[in-house]
């Protein structure tokens, strides 16, 4: 089982992480979750999921439900998101998605930093 523990956001990385995040361009949401879908599928379709690749799953669908039920969220906000969203597609990022255990540890990191930087701007889920 991998441990998330293994790869550790620097402050260096989250500074050149928010310049990319001030580059996004909001226009491409539904392009990106298109995108996303496709991903997901893939890592289904592979077979065995381990522990962080299930909890990036769970956690990329959170950040689509916000996106998709809170539309009037700062742009600020939903660029954050769609940065967390393209950092998982992309293949080749810090730790290639390919190799076994290991590929996806800094996928999760970046999109839990994100969860927990945008939090306090979400607005809370009701019961209906």
């Amino acid at each position: 089982m991998t441990d998330p523990k293994l790869f550790q956001l620097t402050e260096k990385d989250k500074a050149k992480y928010l310049k990319l995040i001030d580059d996004i361009d909001t226009v491409h949401s539904r392009a990106i979750t298109k995108v996303i879908g496709r991903k997901i599928s893939g890592m289904l379709d592979d077979g065995k999921l381990n522990s962080v690749e299930i909890a990036l799953i769970d956690d990329i669908a959170m950040l689509m439900g916000i996106l998709e039920l809170h539309p009037e969220l700062p742009n600020s906000v939903v660029k954050k998101i769609l940065f967390a969203m393209t950092y998982f597609v992309d293949d080749n990022d810090e730790i290639p998605d390919v190799i076994p255990d290991y590929g996806y540890l800094d996928d999760i990191k970046v999109v839990e930093w994100v969860i927990d930087d945008i939090q306090s701007q979400i607005p809370p889920m009701t019961k209906s």
